[in-house]
């Protein structure tokens, strides 16, 4: 895949993030639970994703190989839980900027050192001084938009 291609998708990607995660705040407020809000943005993804597979729109998909996926490799729908529920909770007091800058913020923080040891299968990448001013620079960033909000 061209690098240009994925740097797109990814950064489409983050920007739908930011959508939902204002979505999924305006529901908690609604709703007022976090949790509530957080089960409906799963039943509309599952429903989509269900929607999109039986119409076969990525192709044919097989789970013939599902035996062989390591335990711990399914609890990306739980940690995913709790983020969507975190974030449902955190957007009211801090803002999306700043609620977004530090998921970002710790995302970066926990990749470092996840490529560092080479967790979960993955090559190991080791720490290097652009890799940390790049989170510090994050974190200047976390800091002027929450004290801009305080304003």
């Amino acid at each position: 895949m061209d690098v240009l291609i994925a740097l797109l998708g990814a950064g489409s990607g983050g920007g739908l993030l930011s959508i939902g995660a204002a979505a999924n705040a305006r529901l908690k407020q609604t709703l007022r639970s976090p949790i509530a809000a957080t089960a409906i943005n799963f039943i509309v993804g599952s429903s989509t994703l269900s929607l999109l597979l039986v119409l076969g729109v990525f192709g044919a998909q097989s789970l013939d190989h599902l035996g062989q996926v390591p335990i711990w490799a399914f609890c990306g729908g739980g940690l995913g839980a709790v983020y969507v529920t975190l974030n449902t909770l955190v957007i009211g007091r801090l803002g999306l900027t700043t609620t977004m800058l530090a998921v970002v913020c710790s995302q970066l923080v926990m990749s470092l050192v996840i490529d560092q040891w080479g967790w979960f299968g993955l090559t190991p990448q080791p720490i290097s001084p652009s890799r940390v001013v790049a989170i510090g620079l994050l974190l200047v960033a976390v800091t002027l938009t929450h004290l801009d909000r305080d304003r």
